[in-house]
């Protein structure tokens, strides 16, 4: 049986669990295989009433940059290729599932409940509409980590709070405890 392990991180507006809350999605698998989008469909004007929204993702986001490099966040780069829809995420999302020869995808995340939670609501929350290829559920990274023995862990090198960058980090969060797995169990 071969098992593809797939990391997902989201960034979203806690006040709102609809899919206007969705800010930004990223997958990433064992396999380096990637998945990135920003939702087009995101309500951006809550997304920058939040101060710490501003500070910490809309800055990971594609933005049009002045010519000193900054851009801010009112800048927003609709023509961006990240810039996707919610209907041409929630096709592509599907097709980054539904592309693996595995047997089985198993599903990570850190802190995850709020991110399995926007997957999901890409189909409204209802499993009748999800593809049966979407994970069901997922393995919480924290209760890993608290299992280990809360080891140390390897530090994130760049973009806390892109999500791409921090599915990749969950990446190398389950690599480095397996490895102390199998080191322990050697």
């Amino acid at each position: 049986m071969t098992v593809r392990s797939v990391y997902l991180d989201t960034e979203f507006l806690p006040a709102d669990p609809t899919n206007r809350g969705l800010v930004s999605i990223g997958l990433t698998d064992d396999q380096g295989r990637s998945y990135y989008a920003v939702n087009r469909d995101m309500d951006v004007a809550a997304v920058l009433a939040v101060p710490w929204m501003v500070n910490n993702v809309v800055r990971f986001l594609p933005l049009n940059r002045g010519a000193d490099g900054e851009g801010s966040a009112q800048d927003l780069d609709w023509e961006h290729n990240d810039m996707k829809s919610l209907e041409t995420i929630r096709k592509e999302v599907a097709q980054y599932f539904a592309d693996t020869d595995a047997s089985e995808t198993r599903l990570y995340a850190y802190y995850g409940g709020q991110d399995i939670g926007r997957l999901h609501m890409l189909w409204d929350n209802n499993w009748a509409l999800m593809p049966e290829f979407i994970p069901q559920w997922f393995t919480e990274l924290q209760a890993l980590i608290v299992d280990a023995g809360n080891p140390r862990l390897p530090e994130q090198p760049a973009g806390a709070h892109h999500a791409l960058a921090d599915a990749e980090h969950n990446r190398r969060i389950h690599e480095h405890l397996m490895a102390l797995g199998e080191a322990r169990s050697a």
